[in-house]
């Protein structure tokens, strides 16, 4: 027993030696514990282990962002509660229109998203801070940076539309509200038969004037979307994913109600549905002057133009902070223990 937790306690400092330290106002080290941590994803997407090489360019981020960290305090340079606030309704934004939810995510729902990813949501938000900063700092010592940023032109728009033309095709999408019955843990044929029965009642109820959106509200077993009136985003007729999670019945039934119908009583996998469907969008081609669905609030043309210009923002930005870390580095003592990584 003593064998086993000295053995242990080994292992434990073995894992937690520095990687590397940093010195530039005060000594700070990346742990190889925090190494580690970084490596993981990058090596889960890969399949295997990373090189030394490899593993040092991962090592050399940790290292740039505590660099950047002290020369920021050192500066004055912060990043306040709100910004991270913005950045993550940005992110909401973001993966709430790559999910074709038709809104944003909600910060519950990005909670989630970072939890099923693998993250941490303490860590996650960490990361947004730390990333902001390197943005902070950077427009801090480089005053007009963003001034010299080319402006975006029609043509560049033109082109990038004609060289990715395949990605503007919208797919059949359906935006839609539901209340739902759950019967995916039920394995009793007398509990499924009753789950089958209460939607139908359901159903009456809704036929004899009921609000969907007070049915929802008071029967619905989908507790994400029953304070949203039923909200559950969109549905794209060719997403295999969505397909399987519902199952190819289900989709078939609502691809053919119309905008406005509410349907009867639908069995999915996951049990009984009484769909409405908010929104309906055919497949097409999408031209420059088309909106983007499923919001409809912005031309594909200046969709294109919000993001080549963010586009050249951040390579701006990127330029300047590999610059001012160039000249960091040359401030700092900085030393990396290969031994310590070579494992």
């Amino acid at each position: 027993m003593i064998l086993a937790v000295a053995s242990s306690a080994a292992g434990a400092q073995a894992i937690d030696k520095p990687a590397a330290t940093v010195r530039l106002t005060k000594t700070a080290s990346v742990s190889v514990s925090q190494l580690r941590k970084a490596l993981a994803p990058f090596e889960a997407q890969a399949k295997r282990a990373l090189t030394i090489d490899e593993r040092r360019l991962v090592l050399d981020k940790l290292v740039v962002t505590l660099l950047i960290g002290q020369a920021a305090e050192r500066d004055k340079v912060i990043v306040s509660d709100a910004e991270v606030k913005s950045e993550l309704a940005t992110t909401e934004k973001q993966l709430g229109s790559a999910a074709n939810l038709g809104r944003d995510m909600t910060e519950a729902e990005l909670q989630q998203y970072v939890k099923t990813s693998g993250g941490n949501w303490e860590e996650y938000v960490k990361s947004v801070r730390e990333n902001r900063l390197l943005i902070n700092y950077t427009l801090a010592k480089r005053k007009g940076l963003m001034d010299g940023v080319k402006p975006v032109t029609d043509q560049d728009v033109q082109d990038y539309y004609d060289s990715n033309k395949g990605s503007f095709f919208a797919d059949d999408m359906l935006g839609i509200r539901h209340l739902f019955i759950d019967t995916h843990l039920l394995t009793n044929k007398d509990d499924r038969d009753k789950a089958a029965k209460r939607a139908q009642d359901i159903y009456k109820e809704l036929k004899a004037g009921a609000a969907f959106g007070d049915l929802v509200m008071k029967y619905s077993e989908d507790t994400a979307s029953k304070y949203k009136g039923g909200d559950i985003g969109m549905l794209l007729r060719s997403n295999q994913q969505q397909k399987q999670f519902y199952g190819s019945d289900f989709f078939d039934a609502v691809f053919k109600l119309k905008k406005g119908e509410t349907s009867g009583v639908i069995q999915s996998n996951l049990g009984y549905h009484i769909v409405q469907v908010v929104n309906k969008f055919d497949a097409k081609l999408l031209s420059l002057d088309d909106k983007v669905p499923p919001l409809n609030q912005v031309l594909v043309r200046d969709y294109i133009k919000q993001n080549l210009a963010l586009q050249r923002q951040r390579e701006t930005i990127a330029k300047a902070l590999d610059e001012l870390v160039v000249d960091l580095k040359k401030q700092a003592e900085i030393k990396v223990f290969d031994d310590n990584i070579n494992w």
